[in-house]
């Protein structure tokens, strides 16, 4: 805690002749409708309201004062009573008072921030996993959950607003962590969420099309993934696809003593791989790193898992991870929940099931392309697209299940308020008329059918909602998970 003149003073606001000067702030809050006596109200600007024309009801519950924008203000004048301070930028300010609030605690980590989009899970797991065998103590902020050892929080966004993330932070500073690895998301970026963070690595994976819902372009959207790599955030050492035409964009812009490049294949790079060497059960090789090189075996399948382990092996590598640590710990490592995640019931199951998280034209293509070697019969892709979203990428993906499996299932996936059957029109207007597409709105039955219709030998891959376990109907959040789904189907059929 520390007092209101102090914090205000840590950020360079104004401080308005008020007896709340004086008094300490106990926590930093957004939700007018949950603030407590004590509590410093943050009145954020949304898409269509602005939060700080609701900080009469703050300071009701207790705010001993109230920051807002000077059009909330106009909305609602303050009161000689009421301590208001205004500010133009809101979304610096949120960030500056949060992380001012807890003491700067990014600076007390190693922070690695992991952005792209697709394989920032992934990686920022591997790069956990490695930091986790060499005994260096890590906190997790990602996607599916925010974690440490003795905590673990599911997650509600890929990198948490301003004021969540850093009293987590903080909290991760206070349970012994050294190191931070975030995945930082183009909307976290976009909105200044990640302010008063800086990273000593900052890896970049790809950029293929997704979120065109929110950025007017690829182009806004490649400015967003960039922001990470600007003097504001990275202090150390920026990590980057060379694979990717995206990430050969950023490579040019950034002075080269700043920058490792990773390839799968292209030996400029200063990580690669060479003597490949794919099994069912994984991929063995060789890694080639600026400190030496190693043979290696992951239980990883598909190239850009092998893109996504040489991000991680960099990262771990620049933060002080001995090169043997991460060769011998690899062939453990367990995978990540709804990605490439295998369904078994039973020893006697002769087809296989994936579980995937592929939701965009890239990641689903990458799916199909990586999954094909290990699969005998057919294989038989279930997947379908979220309402709400990017509606571009729909028949795209529709183009890709039908050239690359043998068998496209559409299905509904998150059609939020849309209307679930126009999304199906929209992804089957993608597939050439010459595929006749399985078209079954009900996910559940969709992946009953092409687990009950498969032979022996095939291939399911149920892509889409991976480690999800939920489907958005309306406005509505119901219990589903593909995974579950799967294991019902394949007891019916064993």
């Amino acid at each position: 805690m520390m007092k209101l003149r102090e914090l205000l003073a840590k950020v360079n606001l104004p401080q308005p002749k008020h007896s709340a000067l004086d008094l300490e702030v106990n926590r930093v809050c957004t939700n007018s409708h949950g603030c407590q006596p004590g509590d410093l109200f943050i009145g954020m600007p949304g898409t269509r309201v602005d939060g700080g024309e609701f900080w009469q009801s703050a300071v009701g519950q207790g705010a001993i004062a109230a920051v807002v924008t000077p059009q909330a203000a106009d909305k609602q004048p303050p009161t000689e009573e009421a301590c208001v301070i205004q500010t133009e930028d809101m979304i610096a300010t949120c960030s500056a008072i949060a992380a001012a609030f807890h003491d700067y605690p990014a600076k007390k980590l190693h922070a690695v921030g992991v952005t792209g989009t697709n394989g920032k899970t992934t990686t920022s797991h591997l790069i956990e996993y490695f930091l986790h065998q060499a005994k260096q103590p890590a906190a997790l902020f990602g996607t599916l959950y925010t974690r440490w050892e003795g905590y673990s929080k599911t997650a509600t966004h890929t990198t948490p607003f301003a004021v969540e993330l850093q009293s987590q932070l903080a909290e991760a500073v206070e349970a012994g962590n050294h190191f931070a690895v975030m995945e930082v998301s183009s909307h976290a970026l976009a909105q200044g969420r990640v302010k008063g963070c800086g990273f000593e690595v900052g890896v970049f994976t790809n950029l293929t099309q997704d979120h065109l819902d929110y950025h007017q372009d690829m182009e806004e959207y490649f400015q967003a993934k960039a922001l990470l790599f600007s003097e504001e955030y990275l202090k150390g050492k920026a990590i980057i696809n060379l694979d990717d035409p995206y990430g050969q964009r950023l490579i040019k812009e950034l002075e080269s003593s700043k920058v490792w490049t990773y390839s799968v294949t292209n030996p400029t790079a200063d990580l690669y791989t060479t003597n490949l060497n794919y099994q069912p059960t994984g991929v063995r090789g060789i890694i080639h790193t600026p400190v030496g090189n190693i043979e290696f075996s992951s239980p990883l399948i598909g190239q850009f898992n092998l893109a996504n382990l040489l991000a991680a092996t960099g990262t771990a590598i620049y933060l002080g991870v001995d090169l043997n640590t991460i060769a011998d710990s690899l062939p453990a490592f367990s995978g990540v929940p709804g990605r490439m995640e295998r369904v078994q019931v039973n020893a006697y199951q002769d087809i296989s099931v994936i579980i995937d998280y592929a939701h965009t034209p890239d990641s689903l293509e990458n799916l199909l392309k990586a999954s094909r070697p290990f699969i005998s019969g057919k294989m038989i892709c279930v997947f379908g697209c979220g309402g709400d979203r990017d509606r571009t990428k729909r028949p795209l993906m529709g183009k890709i299940a039908a050239e690359l499996a043998d068998v496209a299932v559409v299905t509904s996936d998150n059609p939020r308020t849309e209307n679930p059957e126009q999304i199906l029109k929209d992804v089957i207007a993608g597939i050439p008329d010459s595929v006749k597409p399985v078209v079954i709105g009900d996910r559940a039955k969709a992946i009953a059918t092409a687990i009950a219709d498969a032979q022996s030998g095939d291939g399911i891959l149920i892509a889409g909602k991976g480690h999800e376990d939920y489907q958005i109907l309306g406005t509505e959040k119901i219990h589903f998970d593909d995974r579950e789904q799967a294991r019902l189907a394949l007891g019916d059929r064993f």
